[in-house]
């Protein structure tokens, strides 16, 4: 499964982006008593609003939207989201090698923007996992973002031994992981929450200030 990548000179004024939350309840009993369960796996939805676009702003935002096809295509969404507790210094101190674990011939190697080395296994429906922070220290707590591979998910509690946390979260886990990158920096891969979202008009032909509703996408990784 392929997907489209977020134009980066498209940066949205207001941003909401909802956790799951859907439930079912089951009928009342003759005492009243009810249960109330979570739907299993529904998406996180989300609503960004841009400013005035103009210039080439325009030109990305109709190339990104007409990309889509509607709810056709899916695309890879970055959390515009500054609530970090570690500075953008430590979250990009990180070095990573080629693929092969080799380095360039100087025996550099290449300079990261999220975390490196720091990686989660889990199964499919968990909703605690693990993870060593390393040299990174004790840097992420409740109510930040992550992002586990290019799945999303929030901290809903986080217990640290040294720098071991244990993470409860929300959702829960899509999919099994082994070893799989742990993110501050996360993305959502979403589709358009219908298929007019994000029509938008001109003022005067130049600019628009657009609203844009979307999704999250049940996906297959690329392999």
């Amino acid at each position: 499964m392929s997907w489209i990548e977020w134009p980066s000179v498209l940066q949205p004024r207001n941003i909401n982006i909802t956790p799951p939350r859907q439930t079912k309840s089951l009928t009342k009993s003759l005492t009243n008593f009810e249960q109330v369960q979570p739907v299993i796996r529904p998406p996180w939805r989300g609503r960004l609003t841009f400013g005035t676009l103009e210039g080439d702003q325009v030109l990305a935002y109709r190339a990104f939207l007409a990309a889509c096809e509607g709810r056709t295509n899916l695309f890879r969404l970055p959390i515009f989201d500054l609530h970090y507790w570690a500075s953008e210094a430590q979250i990009a101190a990180g070095a990573a090698p080629h693929s092969d674990g080799s380095s360039f011939s100087d025996a550099a190697l290449y300079v990261t923007d999220d975390l490196s080395g720091v990686t989660v296994t889990g199964l499919q429906g968990e909703k605690q996992i693990t993870a060593n922070f390393g040299g990174y220290g004790q840097i992420l707590k409740a109510g930040q973002y992550f992002g586990i591979g290019n799945d999303l998910h929030i901290a809903t509690g986080v217990w640290w031994d040294g720098p071991i946390a244990t993470i409860k979260f929300t959702s829960s886990l899509r999919r099994d992981h082994t070893a799989a990158p742990l993110r501050l920096r996360p993305f959502l891969i979403a589709r358009l929450a219908e298929d007019e979202t994000g029509d938008h008009e001109l003022e005067y032909g130049r600019w628009t200030a657009p609203v844009l509703e979307f999704e999250e996408a049940f996906y297959e990784p690329l392999s």
